[in-house]
């Protein structure tokens, strides 16, 4: 990722998307993709691959700052706080650019156009339902559980399904895995979102404040219900979060063996997350 950006004239843009990518990061939409691709594509197309998937996603990230106006990102300053928003948004452009262009060269033609029409398609789902949420944030408009789910599901899951289906785009006509591939995806992004919508309460001690599509708006318990709203809330995310999982792991099954490997560290690791935000919340309510 980083060749394809040094062979580049230097600009800002470029200095900013090269740091960015030197802040680390899990690179688990490449390792999906590697291990997706094993034994259907030579060393150099999987590498290429991987490369296009990890650089979208973190396209998506230096965009998220702008729009969340975050200062850190991975525990380091975020690119628009370094650079400002106008390069930040420059930056992110030129990482979604750069992954069209790795694709692009990719020596098995046809598999490159595959791909290329997959990170299309991909990509507008997430621009799609990013833009829901940043106009909901403008209107404050109530948003049905159903507008909810399906915004939340393509912010995240489009870019892990592009991930997990590399190696299907191999296969023309592969009909079957391409879904099961999405249906996983949205599986691991809808338990993704939830968690990491929990993360934001550490940083709001009202609520009532958070966008219409967090959620916490979209897990209170019925009106009825006595007892603490907070913890039935946070109990009704997490159950939430655990039925994803549990669906992610069914379809996980029909998974070749190095891919299933890679996603069963996934879910592991979002379970873990679970644990650890279900006893902080806790200890933060009874402190």
């Amino acid at each position: 990722m980083i060749d394809a950006l040094a062979h580049l004239r230097p600009t800002p843009a470029r200095d900013a998307a090269i740091y960015h990518l030197n802040t680390g990061g899990h690179r688990m939409r490449a390792r999906l993709a590697l291990a997706s691709s094993a034994g259907r594509l030579d060393t150099h197309d999987s590498t290429a691959a991987a490369a296009a998937c990890e650089l979208l996603h973190n396209a998506s990230l230096i965009h998220d700052d702008i729009s969340d106006h975050d200062l850190y990102r991975r525990g380091q300053a975020s690119v628009r706080s370094l650079y400002g928003d106008d390069v930040a948004l420059c930056a992110g452009d030129l990482l979604l650019t750069t992954a069209y262009q790795i694709a692009a060269g990719m020596r098995d033609a046809d598999t490159s156009r595959r791909l290329m029409a997959a990170m299309a398609d991909c990509t507008a789902r997430v621009i799609g339902g990013q833009s829901v949420e940043l106009a909901g944030r403008e209107r404050r408009r109530p948003v049905s559980r159903r507008d909810y789910l399906a915004a939340t599901r393509e912010k995240t899951a489009p870019l892990i399904e592009l991930a997990l289906n590399v190696g299907v785009q191999t296969d023309a006509g592969a009909t079957a895995p391409l879904e099961r591939g999405r249906q996983l995806a949205a599986a691991i992004g809808l338990a993704y979102q939830i968690l990491d919508d929990l993360d934001d309460l550490q940083t709001t001690d009202n609520p009532d404040r958070l966008h219409p599509l967090h959620a916490w708006r979209h897990h209170q318990p019925p009106r009825r219900q006595s007892g603490d709203t907070r913890e039935a809330t946070l109990a009704r995310c997490l159950r939430h979060v655990r039925a994803a999982l549990d669906r992610a792991e069914r379809l996980t099954g029909h998974l070749p063996a190095p891919l299933a490997h890679d996603v069963r560290e996934l879910l592991q690791r979002l379970a873990d997350q679970s644990r650890v935000v279900s006893r902080r919340a806790l200890t933060q309510h009874k402190g």
